[in-house]
């Protein structure tokens, strides 16, 4: 039994109501972007190479019979092919998740919602998926190459670059296109750039447990960083949130080890750097005494001019409103931004509707066929001669 089939074996009976809600679907194909999702939404993650979910999307590619390649990451890779010789559009999506859960990413359905930890992160795969297969029904528009890149090295990954291969003159796009979960009608325009910084505290275990010295630093270090960054100010060039604070404890005894996540975001590069130093510095301040503290860059998304993606913007709100969707430009940091700043105009934009919760994501399964007639509606738009 190949992967494909445990997996849909493993979990049918919780999708199995997506295919009997009638007995000619009316969007066959937006619900098998959904069964994918949930199957896809299923698998651990993240891992190495994402290994287990490039088997999967490998295996529905073979049921379509369109050729793939992966490469040295991992990522799968497909080109189809147009009738004339012009750069290819690229459609990119990340395979991984952070959200996922060994429980609540074994998806649920009802009539109109499905839910799922990380099932959001994995709309984007199913969505180029749906692709390839209205490619080989020859139903996708074929004036030009598209390139079907699923990538299984995050994009903000600052020891990777996942885009590299689209530096070459023979893979260069003539624009790119990503694919997010939510939100249907929102156009991530990569303007600001942003870091995502992990400062870690630590003390050793054979000291005295009757204090909480851990939850007691990181408190006042995110007061500190706050006071010091401007806080969540909009107004101000350089924006600071605090993502993430995490201490826990074992045997009623107060935790020796503690997590703060920072995020810092800016359109001006220089406001980055600065930023990153200026809280190096506290952290090696902080290592004068106790507890130990380290400081790691988790995740990197360079800034981008925007002026570079206006022609693509133009062309996405006018596929937007052919279909009626209420469109929301989010000018927040996106890996597009890579591609920008190698001169092809990329953006990303949402394809369903729904929420981002703690425990899990709810998806509006009717706006999952709106979405994907969007994307085929932007490949034929982006196909044409004068596309930007």
């Amino acid at each position: 039994m190949n992967l494909f089939d445990r997996i849909k074996n493993g979990i049918s009976g919780r999708i199995s109501a997506l295919f009997r809600r009638t007995k000619k679907p009316a969007a066959p194909l937006a619900d098998r972007i959904l069964a994918d999702a949930l199957l896809l939404g299923g698998i651990p993650s993240p891992s190495e190479r994402e290994e287990e979910r490039a088997a999967f999307v490998a295996e529905r590619l073979g049921s379509f019979s369109v050729p793939y390649t992966v490469d040295k990451s991992g990522g799968v890779l497909v080109r189809l092919h147009g009738r004339r010789s012009a750069e290819p559009l690229l459609l990119f999506t990340g395979l991984g998740s952070e959200r996922w859960n060994s429980l609540e990413s074994l998806g649920r359905l009802d009539t109109q919602y499905a839910r799922g930890a990380g099932l959001a992160d994995a709309l984007g795969p199913a969505a180029l998926l749906s692709v390839a297969e209205l490619y080989s029904s020859g139903s996708l528009c074929r004036e030009r190459d598209i390139i079907l890149f699923f990538s299984a090295a995050a994009f903000d990954d600052p020891s990777r670059d996942a885009f590299l291969l689209f530096a070459k003159a023979k893979e260069r796009p003539i624009a790119a296109l990503g694919i997010r979960g939510f939100a249907l009608g929102s156009l991530y325009n990569p303007v600001p750039g942003s870091r995502r910084l992990e400062i870690k505290l630590s003390r050793q275990a054979k000291e005295s447990a009757a204090d909480n010295a851990i939850t007691g630093a990181l408190v006042k270090m995110a007061a500190a960083f706050l006071e010091t960054a401007g806080g969540a100010d909009s107004t101000l060039d350089l924006k600071t949130g605090i993502r993430r604070i995490e201490a826990q404890s074992s045997c009623g005894r107060p935790p020796e080890e503690g997590i703060l996540e920072l995020v810092l975001e800016s359109a001006d590069r220089e406001k980055l750097d600065g930023a990153l130093e200026t809280v190096r510095s506290g952290v090696e301040r902080c290592n004068e005494g106790e507890p130990a503290c380290s400081l790691r860059v988790i995740s990197d998304i360079p800034p981008s001019d925007p002026a570079l993606c206006r022609g693509l913007c133009e062309t996405l709100k006018t596929a937007m409103k052919e279909l009626k969707i209420k469109i929301t430009e989010e000018p927040g940091a996106d890996p597009s931004s890579f591609l920008a700043n190698m001169g092809i105009p990329a953006l990303s934009f949402g394809l369903a509707s729904g929420r981002e919760g703690l425990d899990h994501d709810t998806v509006e399964i009717a706006a999952v066929e709106t979405g994907r007639r969007l994307l085929e509606r932007c490949v034929e738009l982006l196909s044409k001669e004068d596309a930007p």
